[in-house]
């Protein structure tokens, strides 16, 4: 992906607002560091989205497939 222009919001920062698309990226957080409040900061960022969320980086271990 390439990008010329961007503009960043952290988490806490976009509380209260809502964004038509929203990007997370999991970075580097191992699974010792998935706690309450990692729960907490990832349940903020997937309420501001408005149409999409777009999961970047994310270990696989937090998704299943159907059997």
């Amino acid at each position: 992906m390439q990008i010329k222009f961007a503009y960043a919001v952290t988490c806490h920062k976009a509380q209260g607002g809502q964004w038509k698309n929203v990007f997370i990226d999991h970075g580097y957080i191992t699974e010792d560091m998935v706690n309450v409040e990692f729960l907490r900061w990832l349940y903020t960022a997937f309420t501001r989205t408005q149409e999409t969320v777009f999961l970047v980086n994310f270990n696989k271990h937090f998704f299943f497939e159907k059997e």
